[in-house]
């Protein structure tokens, strides 16, 4: 995700956009887990079916929302593991002053 802020801001609200999207995905990103918390990352996921396009849709929604962003792009990718392509969507915008 890039982002390029209104004039008037003078910092990235790098934690808020990160907590906002995770909530709004629905799942955290899994890094290296415990075998254990597979089947917890498993169920989340099994629980909150999307395909990329409806992720990236849910991540622009959270970034044209914040009153700090005046134009973003976002890009997400699922990396495959069964397939020899992986699946993208992007999606990019400017936010308009509110």
């Amino acid at each position: 995700m890039r982002v390029v802020l209104r004039n008037d801001v003078d910092a990235l609200p790098l934690l808020e956009l990160v907590d906002a999207i995770e909530a709004a995905l629905g799942t955290p990103v899994q890094t290296a887990v415990k075998r254990e918390d597979e089947q917890a990352f498993a169920r989340a996921n099994a629980d909150n079916l999307m395909f990329c396009e409806d992720a990236a849709r849910r991540v622009a929604a959270v970034v044209s929302g914040s009153p700090r962003v005046a134009r973003f792009d976002v890009t997400v990718s699922h990396f495959e593991s069964l397939h020899a392509h992986d699946a993208v969507a992007r999606v990019a915008g400017v936010v308009q002053l509110r």
